[in-house]
């Protein structure tokens, strides 16, 4: 038995991942799926997707979809899959992961009921797969609904967490690849590499700014000039329809 929800964003042209995905988290472990499925620009949601969608999820027990019509940011998806968890402690992973033993299950299971978990530990250094409490992501407010797009999601989470006086813990786990797949929604305008555009300008010219000498810190390397406040009520729905355009 494991004491934690598993949630796994996804969108249409990753149908392969999360097949392969889902089926793999089931050969090794029973914990509730929410599935938080992205839209395409201008609500133009594939129907056939869709139906593969929903036949995938009921192909298994307690996996949960929660589509979105139009497109939205990982920050959207992240915090909706972990406000439908009924479990206080939520696994969230990226779709372009390959687990291949149960082990990451237990020792997440481990950690979450041990002294070092905080509320928020990455696994093997990365954000494609992250463990999180509801009571701390309440507390610090959530991942931040104005990044649209995708990307800085996880430093402006952290950078929240170190004014706490918390850090962020990483735990490292066997038989967990990271395929760090370059599928993309195409529609969404590039900063760096696959990342949002919007994303960027918004962290480093409308939130934060950043050090002179040492600008695009994306974990906060350097002390940062804090422009925006912290805002704890979530969903930004009136910011997304006002600059979802910009995307």
């Amino acid at each position: 038995m494991t004491d934690f929800t598993i949630v796994i964003t996804t969108f249409s042209k990753r149908y392969g991942f999360i097949e392969r995905l889902i089926n793999q988290i089931r050969t090794y472990c029973n914990s509730k799926i929410i599935v938080t499925i992205n839209g395409e620009k201008n609500g133009e949601f594939h129907e056939d997707y869709r139906k593969k969608m929903l036949l995938l999820c009921e192909k298994y027990n307690e996996v949960f979809p929660i589509f979105f019509i139009e497109t939205r940011g990982l920050s959207k998806m992240w915090n909706t899959g972990i406000i439908m968890s009924e479990k206080e402690n939520v696994l969230v992973l990226n779709d372009d992961i390959e687990i291949n033993s149960d082990e990451i299950f237990k020792v997440v299971n481990n950690h979450i009921v041990s002294n070092d978990y905080h509320g928020l530990t990455k696994i093997n250094n990365s954000f494609s797969h992250f463990i999180v409490n509801k009571t701390l992501i309440d507390k610090i407010g959530y991942f931040d609904e104005r990044l649209l797009g995708f990307g800085e999601e996880d430093g402006d989470i952290v950078y929240r967490l170190l004014k706490l006086n918390l850090s962020v813990i990483n735990i490292y786990v066997n038989n967990v690849i990271n395929i760090i797949s370059d599928i993309r929604h195409e529609h969404i305008k590039k900063g760096i590499g696959k990342y949002s555009n919007f994303n960027r300008e918004f962290i480093y010219s409308k939130k934060y700014l950043p050090s002179q000498s040492s600008p695009y810190k994306g974990m906060f390397d350097t002390p940062m000039i804090q422009l925006l406040p912290d805002i704890n009520q979530y969903p930004y729905e009136g910011f997304f329809n006002e600059n979802k355009k910009n995307l």
